[in-house]
């Protein structure tokens, strides 16, 4: 999330949007930015889970925990068309983060 923060201005010049989306309350949203010092871009709730699972990242595998999602990162163009999607392995717990607004940037002038 800071990551992200650290290129929104560069990435809102570009065209890019960047959201958030978290399986947690719009509450606890508020505090999680306020715990980072503030985020420049929205965290969306997906409490009831209809994102995670309609974007197949949905975990039930942690118990306790179900519905939590795979960290993903998806860029999408504005047709609402999938351009580039990174999901957490344990190779990879972090996404490329230059590549990612790189493909944005390449979504964003599509």
């Amino acid at each position: 999330m800071t990551e992200f923060r650290s290129r929104h201005e560069a990435a809102a010049a570009d065209g890019i949007g960047i959201y958030g989306i978290s399986v947690d309350s719009v509450f606890s949203h508020g505090a999680f930015a306020k715990e980072l010092g503030g985020l420049p871009y929205e965290l969306i709730a997906d409490f009831e889970r209809k994102m995670v699972t309609e974007y197949e990242v949905r975990r039930d595998d942690v118990e306790g925990y179900s519905g939590i999602p795979r960290r993903t990162v998806y860029v999408i163009d504005r047709e609402g068309i999938i351009r580039y999607t990174w999901v957490t392995s344990r190779e990879m717990p972090q996404p490329d983060y230059d590549l990612v607004v790189e493909e944005a940037r390449k979504a964003a002038s599509l």
